[in-house]
């Protein structure tokens, strides 16, 4: 791809910066945090980085309108729900739009997948009339499921000397991620999902090919849910759905996150 030419509508222009992850949405999560600084992991490079990975591919009229517009309903999420770390078997009602938290899931995915070369990056070339907002039927080849992560106790051998000396020490959910998930299962074979983890929720993108058989996609469906806790399908006919967290324990989600079998892109 041409540096001078847009990511996103593939215009000819002066390229700008994009973020991986949105200023406005990463200060929330600084401040939620106490944190001082950040470290961010860069899956190609297999190491924490201290700068905010970013790519200079993109307009800035993307930046500036449509894009902004996802970011801006991503932090309304964030302070509605995703600021508080949630407890396990607390049960949540999460009210969304559909198509702008789809959006800006794969817009993110896409920001990471360019960022990091990735091996899926070809599945988002398609699919960049629905993440800008002109074609919403693209959008159907792609399945969108919700788990909620709860607090992990950590094993004592991999506590430092400088944990408290209470036991158990517990691992909070308070990180934002965006990564890969293998899904292997009879029936379904080997496929390879996108992960966003926002602190306590995590949402799960498995792509198929436009215009792939329903059937195809039910079954999947099916045996996806059967194989994860407390995890719902998210649909457009949907506004809200109700979810108790008791699906993914934190700290196993992120230590695997740097394994042979999920393995996480960047991290705030």
């Amino acid at each position: 791809m041409s540096e001078n030419h847009c990511a996103y509508c593939k215009s000819c222009s002066t390229m700008t910066r994009e973020h991986l992850w949105p200023v406005s949405l990463h200060e929330r999560l600084v401040r939620a945090n106490n944190q001082d600084g950040s470290h961010f992991w860069l899956s190609r490079l297999r190491a924490e980085i201290t700068s905010e990975p970013k790519t200079r591919d993109v307009c800035e009229r993307c930046n500036n309108t449509v894009l902004s517009e996802l970011d801006r309903y991503i932090c309304f999420l964030f302070d509605r729900y995703f600021v508080r770390i949630l407890d396990r078997h607390e049960r949540v009602v999460f009210e969304f739009d559909y198509h702008f938290l789809k959006r800006w899931l794969l817009k993110t995915c896409y920001n990471s997948a360019r960022v990091n070369s990735s091996r899926d990056l070809f599945v988002f070339e398609p699919l960049l009339p629905y993440i800008m907002g002109k074609d919403i039927k693209v959008g159907r080849s792609v399945l969108l499921f919700l788990q909620l992560s709860y607090p992990g106790e950590i094993p004592e051998d991999m506590l430092t000397d400088e944990a408290p000396k209470y036991r158990p020490v517990f691992f909070r959910p308070t990180a934002n991620r965006v990564g890969h998930l293998l899904f292997r299962t009879y029936g379904i074979g080997q496929k390879l999902l996108r992960s966003v983890h926002l602190r306590s929720f995590t949402f799960y993108l498995a792509f198929f090919q436009t215009g792939e058989n329903h059937a195809v996609l039910q079954d999947f469906t099916n045996v996806f849910l059967l194989s994860t806790r407390a995890t719902a399908l998210l649909r457009p006919s949907l506004s809200c759905v109700e979810l108790e967290c008791d699906g993914l324990d934190a700290w196993l989600s992120f230590a695997d996150s740097r394994g042979e079998f999920v393995f996480s892109d960047s991290s705030t």
